[in-house]
């Protein structure tokens, strides 16, 4: 998860959270992400002593990473509530490593890692790991708009304001990312796909949260995106535009405009 994100849900999380949300994350989804998590560790001990990593082409790699990369049994459904958070932490934090396992794998102890190299050859591994990563945000998002609404008004505190900052900050920089990688030619059609897709479904949560100016910025990236894509690509990713296009503000946007 990143770390900008998690300075701010620390900080949430030291005051009192309401008991009287139904979660969206149950127990069985929690410990499906767990022991997911953990067989997806012994796989990858497994084949970086063979020097790789995890490969979806891979038939047997791609059942283990799929499980855990699957949303519906680790996530659970909305809607997200304050009560969430514990295990939406745990998860992000998981779903986060993994993306950085393929993002900054070297070959050499102490090496300086080529991200772009890597981005390239594990593309199929870095899109469905960063999708995922950027649903489980989402549902951050939905989970940390809910303890704001039940937050009396007096309790929202300097710090907590900070902290609120600085996970805007942590959910731009991974739509900025998405989006960027989705403008690189080298990235294969269906690698493509998942990355717009995970956009679409999380665009209209994303975007009610943002400010304005925020909004703005994400359009702008879009813009230098569209030409790159295939009439299909443009299409899709114009839906997510229209989306960060909107007036709505919801919770944590009317808190960033104050």
């Amino acid at each position: 998860m990143n770390c900008r994100v998690g300075v701010f849900l620390v900080a949430i999380w030291l005051g009192a959270i309401p008991s009287n949300c139904l979660a969206g994350v149950s127990a069985q989804n929690r410990g499906a992400s767990a022991s997911a998590f953990e067989a997806l560790d012994d796989l990858a001990r497994q084949t970086r002593a063979q020097g790789d990593l995890p490969r979806w082409s891979n038939p047997e790699h791609a059942k283990v990473l799929g499980r855990f990369w699957d949303s519906n049994a680790t996530l659970g459904a909305a809607p997200y509530s304050s009560a969430d958070m514990p295990a939406l932490l745990e998860i992000g934090d998981r779903a986060s490593a993994l993306y950085k396992t393929y993002l900054f794998v070297t070959t050499q102890p102490g090496a300086i890692p080529d991200t772009a190299a890597n981005t390239f050859k594990y593309q199929d591994e870095v899109a469905r790991a960063f999708s995922y990563l950027l649903q489980v945000q989402v549902a951050q998002l939905e989970a940390i708009t809910d303890f704001v609404q039940m937050l009396p008004e007096d309790a929202m505190t300097e710090p907590r304001m900070a902290g609120l900052q600085q996970m805007r900050l942590g959910f731009n920089e991974t739509v900025t990312g998405l989006i960027l990688m989705s403008r690189s030619p080298s990235l294969r059609s269906e690698n493509r796909g998942i990355l717009i897709d995970a956009l679409s479904e999380g665009a209209n949560t994303i975007a009610t949260s943002m400010p304005a100016a925020d909004r703005s910025a994400i359009i702008a990236q879009i813009q230098t995106v569209l030409p790159a894509l295939s009439k299909g690509e443009r299409q899709r990713l114009k839906a997510v535009q229209a989306a960060f296009e909107g007036r709505e503000c919801g919770t944590l946007c009317a808190l960033s405009e104050r």
